[in-house]
């Protein structure tokens, strides 16, 4: 049982982990450059993962009343992640100019890349699903929660604004758009169906290549303090706090560990853009996503050993 829990774990995080070191090679070897991390990362946002979010429910069979209690679970986690964030800044005495900063990238999960690519290693297409689920619920949570965190720095929000960039976030269409084609049935014809399959599967290496890309090992130079708690509390207390409640509400088998899953990703790349449109601490987030990506592929296996070892699921 402990090899084959092993050999699970090693399945689930060693895909991941390799691909974004490889990343990190080819920018060492300068294949790859700043250039392409940007390009590839508006591929992958605008167009392929949109693309893998639909493909993946649009062709599975899916029973959203099943899934009702996890939907509303996710999405008091994500509230409550936020809330808790708040507090250890309060605890540790974050300065304010830190204050959004820091809250931001305690709780906000790379949920479409990381966190999806756990799930898809872990689950194949049911874990697909049930990913493009949880995202598409805690999505539009994190964006509202880290514009309000982040205006208490004094920024002005268009609400309307923020309210018309959810609407219009290319995965969030992509899932509403594949509901129907799931729920009603509905076949995506042959040929659109293998073009479509083809751009997915370039997703995620793409996305997690440029991950590695992205990275700067300047960052573990700079990271301070308040770095190490960001890391801390998001790699380690909020994904126990949320699985641990998680099982005690009833979650079990694939659910649960996806859960986990998601919420024990690294901090989202997407907070750096947030931050910087906000007039945040960019600096503490750039270090914060860079140390994270770094922590997840330790973290990470070890939730995934624990629940694929004990009779969690």
């Amino acid at each position: 049982m402990y090899w084959q829990t092993l050999l699970f774990t090693l399945e689930t995080t060693m895909p991941v982990i390799l691909l974004v070191v490889l990343g990190i090679w080819l920018k060492y070897r300068g294949i790859v450059d700043s250039a392409f991390v940007e390009a590839s990362s508006k591929l992958v946002f605008r167009v392929s993962l949109p693309v893998l979010m639909f493909m993946a429910i649009a062709t599975a069979d899916i029973q959203l009343e099943q899934h009702l209690e996890l939907t509303a679970f996710v999405a008091l986690a994500a509230v409550i992640a936020y809330f808790a964030a708040v507090g250890w800044a309060t605890l540790v005495g974050v300065n304010v100019v830190q204050y959004g900063a820091f809250v931001q990238a305690s709780f906000r999960s790379n949920l479409g890349i990381v966190g999806l690519a756990l799930c898809i290693n872990a689950y194949g297409d049911a874990g697909a699903v049930l990913g493009a689920l949880v995202l598409a619920v805690v999505t539009p949570i994190y964006n509202l929660l880290s514009v309000w965190v982040l205006a208490q720095q004094g920024q002005a929000v268009n609400w309307r604004q923020q309210w018309v960039a959810m609407a219009q976030n290319p995965l969030i269409i992509a899932i509403v758009l594949a509901v129907p084609f799931s729920v009603s049935g509905l076949e995506i014809p042959t040929m659109v169906a293998r073009a479509g399959n083809a751009l997915a599967s370039m997703t995620l290496p793409l996305a997690l290549i440029g991950i590695g890309a992205s990275l700067s090992a300047s960052a573990l130079k700079q990271a301070n303090r308040l770095t190490w708690h960001i890391v801390g509390l998001k790699l380690l207390v909020l994904p126990t706090l949320v699985g641990v409640a998680a099982w005690c509400l009833g979650f079990r088998h694939e659910e649960l560990a996806i859960i986990v899953l998601m919420f024990a990703s690294p901090t989202a790349a997407a907070a750096f853009v947030m931050a910087g449109a906000m007039k945040a601490d960019v600096k503490l987030t750039a270090n914060a996503i860079a140390l994270t990506t770094l922590g997840a592929g330790i973290t990470v296996s070890g939730f995934v050993y624990v629940i694929g070892l004990l009779p969690l699921v």
